[in-house]
């Protein structure tokens, strides 16, 4: 499809951190550099370790039939650790005639400049291959049947050409349809269900994606990015088609009962070659599978039809949660969760605000969960929450968590317990409630200096007897003596206050001594937590089980220590923080690249379905390198 492949912006599905320090590569290779006459080869141009790649263009193919492409590739490899991911066009291209043919370098542009790729050369020899030949060479896409052969070239994968007295829009029906994909079709509210919209085509057209479902009844997480459309060949009831995922989404119902899944719509325009014109030409077949605008077929001999199409209806039988054995902390929580507490600091005065700050982790209907409540004890004044996302929404269910701040005031100086937290969830694997809780928490209030009085300066009224004032004019002895008495006065006040400024000073330098001195202790101490605490002690006990839960505890572990090792804030955690505060720390510049390679990997196990033991005890055990190498 030329709207799908040729005006394609090419875009990488993940651009790492890692990929910044490795170099952009632009290679052209062939499946084989030897080949008959009458076989096929591959032609891969691949871009390596691109952030964003632009385009693609190749060199004129004037010695082969461009059979199938340009056709959209991606993926990645992993050596020793080192993941590197690329994206490639490929064509798939049968040589005119036999001899040594050189393909020309093709131009790239990707992350802002420009790239040249290898030139590559296929020799083509006079002989005929069999149908199975040598596994050095690309297999034919049609099964070992020579498209081209003089005897099927009119009988065979015509589904491009018109014949006469042929129904047009039959032929679409039959050659291009929409299907909708469920991975489930009957789920409890608040669990995600997949819905993946394809469109399947053997035509040649220019689509355009008109109307986009609503999903009414439901939030919606997309799985793909609009731009980001890929394809790949799948056979239904015997015959391939091309197909392109139009669009993937993770739905969380919100309602119970039977919910409908509105359709997608697209316009075609798709393209028929009239059988007449098709007869006339010689390499009219070729064409097919090429660009119609490179065929020698004048615009009368191209039929074109707009077609509408849209996939068939389909719902999703919700089922409502149980209304039993519900927990009184049940606030409608669906998946797998864990709640842990803790306080910023446990010891503070009534001038000061706490801080309770309670954390939801897990996989569920994450995005849809409410702050647990807190049972204030009389004489606490809690304030509004401040709520923090820490969510992978590419994984499905979503997973990670929710970071919740709780700042509140006591009124009264003494020691206080938080009672525990209690966080309900329904689990739709097992199909019941479950409940996790914080333990207790113990803090100190001592009394603060409280709030300084303003005092009020009594007015000094001037004296109304005017024969006083006379008096003491006219007495020089008084005047005089009252002067040398404000003098001293000034003296004694002058010395006084450079005495208390001294002592005011001593003290501050004191107490600024005295909280340097604890700043060092708790460092001290903080580190010697650190060391001491088994950061691993949940993905332990998870290594032996289902990979999704051991890979979203081992990145939450990894996460978890690097903030607290680095006093990094919860919810500023990311690869270029991390990086940031590496250099800071002087951490050795192989350390830190053991340690994004590492983040890299775990992340990229969350995507994977399935899970390798070997794997997982690997990461595992790298992690635990990692950990203990950073608390040296």
């Amino acid at each position: 499809m030329r709207s799908f492949l040729q005006k394609i912006t090419l875009l990488l599905l993940f651009t790492p951190a890692g990929f910044a320090m490795a170099q952009v590569k632009f290679t052209a290779s062939v499946s084989s550099a030897q080949i008959s006459k009458n076989e096929f080869v591959q032609l891969k141009l691949s871009v390596e370790n691109a952030g964003d790649v632009q385009l693609i263009t190749p060199a004129a193919f004037k010695d082969f039939i461009v059979v199938s492409g340009p056709n959209q590739e991606s993926g990645m490899t992993m050596i020793n650790g080192d993941v590197k991911r690329y994206i490639a066009l490929t064509y798939i291209l049968k040589p005119k005639g036999p001899g040594n043919f050189n393909i020309a370098p093709a131009m790239a542009k990707a992350d802002g400049k420009d790239y040249r790729s290898n030139p590559v050369s296929v020799q083509v020899s006079n002989k005929l291959a069999s149908n199975n030949a040598g596994n050095n060479n690309f297999t034919s896409p049609f099964g070992g049947m020579d498209p081209f052969a003089d005897a099927a070239s009119e009988t065979q994968f015509n589904d491009n050409i018109l014949k006469k007295g042929e129904n047009a829009i039959e032929k679409v029906n039959k050659n291009m349809f929409i299907k909708l994909e469920l991975d489930k079709t009957s789920a409890y509210v608040g669990e995600p269900v997949v819905a993946t919209y394809k469109l399947y085509t053997r035509l040649k057209s220019e689509s355009n994606l008109v109307k986009n479902p609503s999903f009414n009844g439901f939030s919606v997480i997309d799985l793909q990015q609009p731009d980001n459309v890929s394809s790949k060949r799948e056979s239904v009831n015997g015959r391939d088609y091309n197909v392109y995922v139009l669009r993937k989404a993770q739905l969380y119902p919100l309602q119970s009962g039977t919910l409908q899944l509105d359709a997608v719509q697209i316009d075609n325009n798709v393209s028929f070659i009239k059988e007449a014109y098709a007869r006339q030409q010689s390499n009219a077949m070729s064409d097919v599978f090429g660009e119609f605008g490179n065929a020698n077929i004048p615009p009368e001999g191209i039929e074109t039809h707009k077609v509408t199409l849209e996939n068939k209806p389909a719902s999703v039988m919700v089922k409502p949660l149980p209304d039993i054995n519900v927990p009184a902390s049940f606030k409608g929580a669906v998946g797998n969760f864990t709640i842990t507490a803790a306080l910023e600091k446990d010891m503070f005065s009534t001038d000061d605000a706490g801080k309770l700050q309670v954390v939801v982790s897990g996989a569920g209907n994450l995005q849809l969960v409410n702050s647990p409540e807190i049972q204030w004890a009389q004489g606490f004044e809690a304030f509004e929450p401040a709520t923090t996302d820490d969510f992978l929404k590419t994984s499905v269910p979503v997973s990670g968590r929710k970071i919740i701040d709780y700042p509140f005031t006591v009124s009264e100086p003494g020691t206080y317990t938080l009672p525990s937290i209690r966080f309900s969830f329904f689990d739709p694997k097992d199909g019941k409630y479950k409940t996790d809780s914080t333990k207790p928490i113990s803090f100190t209030v001592t009394k603060g200096t409280g709030k300084p009085s303003k005092l009020k300066v009594a007015e000094t009224k001037p004296a109304q007897t005017e024969t006083w004032l006379n008096r003491f004019i006219g007495n020089r002895r008084l005047i005089i003596s009252t002067v040398a008495v404000f003098i001293l006065c000034g003296l004694i006040f002058w010395l006084r206050r450079d005495k208390k400024k001294e002592e005011k000073e001593t003290a501050l330098k004191n107490q600024q001594i005295a909280e340097a001195k604890k700043i060092a202790e708790q460092e001290i101490t903080d580190n010697i937590e650190i060391k001491e605490k088994n950061w691993l002690e949940k993905a332990t006990v998870l290594l032996d089980g289902e990979g999704p839960a051991f890979y979203n505890e081992l990145n939450f572990a990894l996460k978890d220590y690097l903030c607290h090792k680095f006093k990094m804030p919860i919810e500023t955690i990311n690869k270029k923080n991390i990086t940031e505060a590496l250099d800071k720390n002087n951490v050795a510049v192989d350390t830190s690249i053991q340690l994004q390679h590492l983040i890299n990997e775990i992340e990229l196990q969350l995507y994977t379905p399935f899970a390798e033991k070997e794997k997982m005890q690997e990461l595992y055990n790298r992690t635990g390198e990692i950990i203990a190498s950073l608390d040296v």
